[in-house]
């Protein structure tokens, strides 16, 4: 038994230590550490999106037996038509009990399709109980393929349909046959807090349309999976700078141009960096230092970051306390310049005062000192989302039939979950008149008078200038007092100059404190929430190497493009969230009939709003909002998935979306297909009437320059008559291409609501270049009368002309 025993144990032996033996053994090693690494095949699988499938659809048959009675109605289908006969009732009535819907509880030409609809608040003002049943009957005389329509329009409502007893969702693909089919629609509409249609209906589709869709969504998926098999690292090497255009210290953070005029990051090896990050990693909670948190642990830290770059993040925004700051992954840190005292109302720094200057120097020295050699600091945001007192706003003018206003409304922040900053100006008052009605001992006071009175020369000078009756300091305090503000034309100058001189000032000391104590590091800018007035920006780009903004809707890159084409400076994205609810409430120009179910309308939104703003040529990358803290969505303690993979996955396109659009202008003679947005800016007018600050003088007016966002159809270079949009409907009157140019001319009808006083009528003329994908180029017209003009900026949505599917 030994003899036979050693024997088997010598074959063992041999087999163990045999070439083939010990490399399965280091194979199976490797794949078991790489395993638990990732944590399991589930997760690396989850590191790409799924491939898209073919859209089910669902075969339903007529019932057998189907009880009518003369008072239910049998509709004829007609294709996208709501029909108006229902009956119904509420959800604790028997069926003998419904009756027939009476046509004033029908609304035509309702949004958003401009098509008959049941108004539904009518029913939660009249019904006892928080839900209502439809319930009709469509008759089809020969098969056919159909997209289910809820028409929901209201965002407190919800509604489930049966379609032959078969429960069918919104955007569901149905196939029917001839017969008779039972609807019914079981709504709950509790207490809608706007305006409530239901507009159910049943749209043809067809087999080419569903494929075509289909081939697209493959198409960006295929683009994915091959982006993210490029090496980013030799995309990025790739990048060759114009020398000229770069800003900031060798051997740390830089910023400068490509050859073809595309800003990036330069990191400190001299590599091109493309910013991919996330705001707010700290212990919890927002409001900055202000918030005075503990450090998070090292090991939590460490664990936090490791997180982020598993998702393909690159850097830390600002609300990052220090514990991040040696976690080797590049970082930006916010100075809060607003909130060092003293100040001349809420939170707003009289920049003339040299306690205010000494306190940013100490601030500085606390901050900026110890990060001196930082090589993973990108540089210092100055503030949040803060303003300077204009009058005049981006894209805005005054028509003044009066030297002054009266300021009857007081302005206040809608509630939101971003830590907003305070609102300033709540009265519209401009930043001169404000600085002038201070106590006269009070810096910001003498620089204001010092400033007029070396225009003007004197009291009457000034008199004459602005068109109003001052003979001392008093007498701008007591209009102040009153609310009576200043819109005469040469005021308006003045405000824009002095509030120029105060930026200057502004961004003058604190780059000299900053760079003070640390002058290795560039300046991020002050993170603006909108596009400020032209006076701050003509300051700052003077100043700042980068402009930061943050941005939370889905128009990202036309938002961005506007920003540029002022600054010519390369632009960070300081926050981003693609949960708010421009993402899942704002339609796009074009949708398929009823629209898209909000989970699907945010996906698609925010997967094209990533994936354009990765394009363009003056965004130095994007910041998600944001990892910590009260409900954020991002982090609650553990991955929220939801927010996390559409984020993975577009940060594994950045790159090479952003290195492949770093080119000269591409001209194509492919012919321009499928579904093309288009947005004008400025392109429409929104009026606000100033009120007369004293009887018998005429009302003044604010004209604001808004975005037109409209949707066309252009098949293999012919363009469809219609024009669509939210609450838009217009049509294409002339189109032509000349010398590589297309010309538009567009007749439109805006803001088709329930106001009539609200509604614009719109003509334009458009000339438009072509780059791939992208369109660029001018407008001009009549909004309401208002002359119009401005920048066009266009892209293919979707290479697929459908609009029914």
């Amino acid at each position: 038994m030994n003899i036979f025993l050693n024997r088997r144990l010598r074959k063992v032996t041999k087999l163990l230590f045999s070439r083939k033996t010990c490399f399965l053994i280091v194979f199976l090693s490797i794949f078991l550490v790489s395993f638990v690494s990732t944590g399991g095949l589930t997760t690396e699988i989850a590191r790409l999106p799924p491939k898209p499938e073919k859209p089910e659809i669902i075969a339903i048959a007529p019932p057998h037996k189907l009880k009518l009675t003369t008072e239910i109605p049998i509709v004829q289908f007609v294709d996208n038509t709501v029909p108006r006969q229902w009956l119904y009732a509420n959800s604790s009535s028997k069926f003998r009990e419904f009756k027939p819907l009476p046509d004033d509880k029908l609304v035509t030409e309702s949004l958003p399709d401009f098509t008959d609809a049941i108004n539904l608040n009518a029913f939660a003002k009249e019904q006892q109980g928080d839900t209502s049943i439809f319930y009709t009957v469509f008759a089809f005389e020969q098969p056919q393929l159909l997209r289910v329509c809820y028409g929901l329009t209201g965002s407190n409502i919800t509604a489930q349909m049966i379609v032959a007893k078969k429960a069918v969702n919104h955007g569901t693909l149905i196939r029917v046959k001839p017969g008779l089919y039972p609807i019914e629609i079981k709504v709950n509409h509790a207490q809608p807090k706007e305006v409530a249609r239901l507009a159910t209906r049943l749209t043809q589709v067809s087999e080419a349309e569903i494929e075509s869709v289909y081939q697209w969504r493959l198409s960006r998926w295929q683009e994915t999976m091959r982006m993210s098999q490029e090496n980013d690292e030799k995309l990025l090497a790739s990048v060759e700078f114009d020398p000229k255009t770069i800003l900031g210290q060798e051997g740390f953070f830089r910023v400068g141009q490509s050859v073809n005029g595309k800003w990036w990051f330069i990191d400190p090896d001299g590599k091109a960096f493309y910013h991919k990050g996330s705001t707010g990693l700290n212990a919890g909670k927002s409001g900055g230092r202000r918030a005075n948190l503990p450090p998070v642990a090292k090991g939590t830290a460490k664990k936090w970051v490791g997180y982020l770059k598993t998702w393909g993040f690159n850097a830390m925004g600002a609300w990052t306390t220090p514990e991040f700051f040696d976690q080797n992954m590049p970082f930006t840190e916010i100075i809060e310049t607003f909130y060092e005292k003293p100040w001349l109302k809420t939170k707003f720094p009289d920049v003339w005062d040299s306690q205010w200057s000494d306190n940013i120097d100490a601030k500085s020295k606390k901050l900026c000192q110890p990060l001196k050699n930082n090589k993973m600091l990108l540089g210092y945001f100055l503030d949040n989302e803060r303003g300077f007192m204009q009058i005049i706003g981006h894209n805005e003018k005054i028509i003044a039939n009066a030297p002054i206003y009266q300021s009857d409304k007081i302005r206040t922040k809608k509630k939101s979950e971003l830590p907003e900053e305070p609102l300033l100006n709540t009265q519209g008052i401009g930043l001169l008149q404000f600085s002038l009605a201070q106590p006269e001992d009070v810096p910001a006071a003498k620089k204001a008078w010092e400033f007029v009175l070396q225009r003007h020369k004197s009291f009457a000078g000034l008199s004459q200038a602005w068109q109003i009756d001052i003979d001392s300091p008093d007498s701008l305090k007591n209009l102040t007092a009153q609310r009576k503000l200043l819109i005469s034309p040469i005021y308006l100058q003045d405000q824009h100059d002095f509030v120029k001189l105060w930026v200057e000032r502004y961004y003058q000391v604190v780059r000299e404190k900053i760079h003070k104590y640390d002058p290795n590091h560039l300046l991020l800018g002050t993170r603006w929430g909108g596009t400020p007035g032209p006076a701050v920006l003509e300051a700052e780009q003077k100043w700042a190497d980068v402009v930061s903004q943050n941005n939370y809707r889905a128009n990202f890159y036309e938002r961005f493009d506007d920003l540029y084409q002022e600054v010519q400076l390369p632009i960070l994205n300081g926050e981003i969230s693609t949960w708010s609810g421009h993402f899942r409430y704002i339609r796009n120009p074009i949708e398929p009939p009823g629209g898209y179910d909000q989970a699907t309308r945010r996906m698609l939104r925010a997967e094209e709003a990533l994936d354009r703003i990765f394009s363009h040529p003056g965004v130095l990358g994007y910041t998600k909002y944001r990892w910590h803290g009260g409900n954020s969505l991002f982090w609650q303690n553990k991955p929220n998935r939801k927010v996390v993979n559409p984020l993975k996955w577009a940060n594994s396109r950045a790159v090479s979306i952003a290195t492949y659009w770093d080119r000269p202008t591409v001209k194509t003679t492919v012919p321009l297909n499928g579904q093309i947005f288009i947005t004008l800016q400025g392109g429409r007018v929104r009026v606000e009437k100033l009120n007369p600050a004293q009887e018998g003088d005429p009302t003044s007016f604010k004209l604001k320059g808004e975005e037109l966002i409209i949707g066309m159809v252009c098949r293999q270079g012919v363009w469809d008559q219609e024009v669509y949009g939210d609450k838009v409907r217009g049509r294409v009157v002339e189109s032509q291409k000349e010398d590589g140019m297309i010309q538009l001319k567009l007749k439109l009808k805006d803001k088709l609501d329930l106001d009539p006083t609200s509604q614009g009528d719109g003509e334009y003329n458009l000339y438009l270049t072509r780059n791939d994908t992208k369109l660029e180029g001018t407008f001009q017209g009549l909004y309401q009368n208002y002359p119009v003009a401005g920048r066009v900026v266009g892209y293919v949505h979707r290479p697929v002309a459908t609009v029914k599917y």
